[in-house]
């Protein structure tokens, strides 16, 4: 008779062969087990160490009983709050009796971050900010901190949440900066053997310090022949933002926004709305400049005077998408030069669209001060009030006053939304006490201007049609520009009045095709008193693509009020060659003749910070050219160049742009910058990427400059760590900041510095480090952890010291490394050194050991 032991129905046979698997798959088992405890947290388990292999077997798992459980301590982790993040911070973790593992504690500085309405805590002092809170007393509050992301989530019932709008970012986390100095540089040499002054200079600076709140910014640029030479202050004032006033006060230099009245530039004092101040989903504009060049060209944008923009563009179509706003009213003046010395010239509309705000919004505008334009200062003082109110969900109210010596205008208007489209209309009445000279009267002039606004957007067509501004003014009516260009005219000795604008009309029509492409079209009309004709310009255009190349057609036809017409037709194909290379056709037709250019551009780069392209051109007088340009987009700068020659002329040009921040932990170069940016400070973490920017790294001392942040908005700096030195670590890869208008903040991040060193433990009497167990230096600092084979895999050595490994709170269930490591070798940056030694007990320690052995 045969018996047959069991063990919980299965034979002993099939127990042993269950044992010797376990024990072959002993790391995998491991790793289970630990994540078993996201599922059963609050259960308890028992693990039989016997089946662990490979030097694990002496593990003291009994801390995973209960899961995973962190040990106490202060960590950088994410800050979540009902699945939104919202930046990372550090935590403490503190141990509390009856509980397995140390548990978050939440502050009281934290929870009101968070967003959570404090008044509703039942019992809750406020008083000490830094006070743990027993979540127990937010009825389903959950708090939950995952040590393997690094991340705390927090969820709270919306109940408990300070309701606000979406994309609110508390105002107490606004970050006014550090006091630093900054200066922007453009600089751009345009030579053209056509020209008879020699190379063509522009130099613009913006330049500023920032001292608390406050903002001092200097705005000039200079430009230069060999026989010429200007310079223009452009700009020179203070700013600071008014927090509980939603708004911005400027002391000095600045414009109007143009929202209402035609924006207008004057020294004196400013107070005006600021709606960045509002979350995104309560809340500038500058149109977009186009045209097409023949040559490598010099494109100057300008303004009532002022020069906004230059930059040396290659042949072909070219957009400019970067202005800075600068108001709704005025339109934009913008000069192609052409290398063989043709300019091309024409105006791209820039007027205010219909301002529709929200129920009980407001905004509003208060200008006093000194005129100024282009041509030089005025001794007319000039102020102005505008105002903007939200009635209801379908009608805005507006008007607002302006008055100068000599001129007064008021305006009262409304904007009303409704199913067919966003409709505005007022009506500004202006008196102009015009003066006389030898030739002219003195005399009082006066009129109306009726405006009227339309936009429509058709989500299910694709369409958007606006119809920016239609004006009728009758005889005798001067906005304030033109009033003052009068009245300067006149005090000049001019013989004769400038005739008054009639009548002008913007239209702009964007359509979707789908598969099938888009299509614009866009057209300006403007008729004069005193002036038959009107001068008249539409664009025409659509793009669409294929599988194997793009393409866009377009014409432009302008007319003006002597009847003259000049009509041009262009046609673009575009084919990837792969990668960042593309081959590019164009032609142009037009009264002058026709011409066409083939044209090969790309980028390369880790990055694509290099830029490139070469094209070959035929004219309309049949003679041929040819040009080539190049750029770079550094950590310090961005470059450009270009060369190109043709029948009669030779053409090179250079650019270069970027910045210099002087802060208090040195001075910083980078690229060119806007209003707000980020120094980003990593000691020893030269060369590292920040990833924000094309290009972007830090210099030799651990810095770079972040160059566009969003003010009043949350934003993420992050660093690329490949490029950095095994001897540096990062505690953290992302920071995020909450910058104010035009501050500098700092995006610290924390590293640690030090020798990466793989320990082989040696044999030692009486001690037998478990596998798990922490390993930590002199301060504190977990530094590695033991795995099989008795090694230790550390990071952040110094030369000399010494390491505990501790398992246990008994003296026999701890041991301390003593260590001497070698002098590094200049130069020499091996990826880990070795270093072999036994762990000592606390009783003996009098032996240092020596790294010895091979650097990898």
């Amino acid at each position: 008779m045969s018996v047959n032991h069991s063990v919980g129905g299965a034979s002993l046979g099939e127990a042993f062969a269950a044992c010797k698997r376990a024990a072959f798959f002993a790391p995998l088992l491991l790793v289970f087990l630990v994540a078993a405890q996201s599922a059963h947290a609050s259960d308890a388990f028992e693990f039989d160490d016997s089946v662990l292999a490979g030097g694990a077997s002496s593990a003291d798992l009994a801390r995973f009983s209960h899961g995973n459980p962190t040990l106490p301590g202060t960590y950088l982790a994410e800050i979540a709050i009902n699945g939104s993040s919202i930046g990372r911070e550090e935590v403490k973790l503190l141990e509390q009796p009856g509980r397995v593992g140390a548990v978050p504690c939440v502050t009281v500085e934290l929870l009101d971050k968070l967003g959570v309405d404090l008044t509703k805590v039942a019992g809750l002092e406020t008083q000490d900010r830094q006070a743990c809170v027993d979540m127990g007393r937010i009825p389903s509050a959950t708090v939950h901190f995952d040590s393997s992301e690094q991340r705390l989530d927090v969820s709270v019932p919306q109940v408990n949440m300070r309701q606000g709008p979406r994309g609110y970012v508390d105002p107490s986390r606004w970050d006014r900066g550090v006091t630093a100095g900054l200066l922007n540089y453009n600089f751009n040499s345009f030579y053209s053997s056509a020209q008879q002054d020699g190379a063509q200079n522009y130099l613009g600076l913006t330049g500023g310090i920032n001292l608390g709140d406050w903002r001092l910014r200097q705005q000039s640029s200079l430009d230069w022949t060999d026989s010429t030479r200007n310079w223009q202050n452009r700009a020179l004032y203070a700013q600071r933002d008014i927090q509980a006033l939603r708004s911005q006060l400027t002391l000095g230099d600045s414009s109007t926004s143009g929202d209402l009245f035609d924006s207008f530039s004057l020294r004196g004092l400013q107070l005006a709305s600021d709606d960045r101040m509002l979350p995104d989903s309560l809340t500038g504009y500058a149109p977009v400049v186009r045209g097409v060049a023949q040559t490598n060209a010099k494109v100057t944008i300008s303004q009532n005077g002022y020069v906004l923009r230059e930059t040396t563009v290659s042949p072909g179509a070219f957009e400019i998408t970067d202005l800075y706003p600068t108001g709704y009213g005025g339109d934009l003046d913008v000069s192609v030069s052409e290398a063989d010395g043709q300019i091309q010239r024409y105006k791209v509309p820039y007027a205010s669209t219909v301002r529709m705000l929200r129920p009980g919004s407001q905004r509003y505008n208060l200008a006093l001060g000194r005129y100024r334009n282009g041509l030089g200062n005025s001794d007319r003082m000039v102020g102005q009030f505008t105002y903007q109110l939200g009635l209801t969900n379908l009608l805005t109210g507006y008007g607002g006053v302006t008055a100068a010596s000599g001129y007064t205008a008021t305006m009262l208007g409304t904007a009303l939304n409704t199913p067919l489209g966003a409709f505005g209309l007022d009506v500004t009445h202006a008196l102009t006490q015009l003066p006389g000279n030898a030739y002219l009267p003195a005399q009082s002039s006066s009129g109306q201007s009726l405006r009227l606004s339309y936009s429509k957007t058709l989500p299910d067509l694709g369409s958007t049609l606006s119809v920016a501004t239609y004006r009728y003014s009758t005889d005798g009516y001067y906005s304030l520009p033109s009033a003052m260009a009068t009245m300067q005219g006149i005090e000049n000795g001019f013989t004769t009045r400038p005739s008054s604008q009639r009548s002008a009309m913007q239209l702009t029509l964007n359509q979707s095709l789908g598969k099938h492409g888009s299509l614009y079209l866009s057209g300006t009309a403007r008729s004069y008193w005193e002036r038959a004709g009107s001068d008249v310009q539409y664009q025409v255009g659509y793009s669409g693509n294929t599988r194997y190349f793009n393409y866009s057609l377009s014409a432009m036809r302008s007319q003006d009020a002597f009847g003259r017409n000049e009509n041009q037709l262009y046609a673009t194909v575009s084919v990837p060659l792969g990668g960042s290379v593309s081959m590019s056709s164009s032609a142009r037709f037009g009264n002058r003749g026709s011409s066409g250019q083939v044209a090969l551009n790309g980028t390369s780069g880790e990055q694509n910070q290099y830029g490139w392209g070469a094209s070959l051109a035929q004219n309309a007088d049949n003679s041929s050219s040819a040009n080539i340009n190049g750029s770079y987009r550094g950590a310090f700068a961005e470059l450009n160049a270009s060369a190109g020659s043709g029948a009669g002329y030779r053409q090179s040009s250079l650019g270069v742009a970027g910045s210099v921040v002087a802060h208090p932990g040195g001075v910083t170069f980078g690229q060119p910058t806007g209003e707000t940016i980020a120094l980003v400070e990593a000691p020893d973490a030269a060369g590292a990427e920040v990833t924000n920017q094309v290009g972007l790294k830090l210099d030799g001392r651990g810095y770079a400059i972040v160059p566009y942040l969003r003010p009043y908005r949350s934003n993420t700096v992050d660093i690329d760590p490949r490029q950095l030195s095994t001897s540096v670590e990062l505690k953290s890869t992302s920071t995020e900041v909450v910058p104010r208008a035009g501050a500098v903040v700092m995006a610290k991040f924390d590293t640690v510095t030090g020798r990466v060193v793989l320990i082989d433990l040696l044999p030692s009497k009486g001690v037998h480090v478990p596998f798990g167990t922490v390993v930590t230096d002199e301060a504190g600092r977990s530094v590695g952890v033991v795995a099989q084979g008795q090694r230790i895999f550390t990071r952040g050595l110094e030369e000399k010291g010494s390491l505990l490994a501790k398992w246990g709170e008994a003296s026999d269930q701890q041991c301390r490394i003593r260590f001497v490591l070698p002098p590094q070798k200049e130069g020499s940056q091996p990826a880990y050194e070795r270093l072999a030694a036994p762990c000592d007990p606390a009783r003996d320690q009098s032996t240092a050991h020596t790294a010895g052995g091979e650097s990898q």
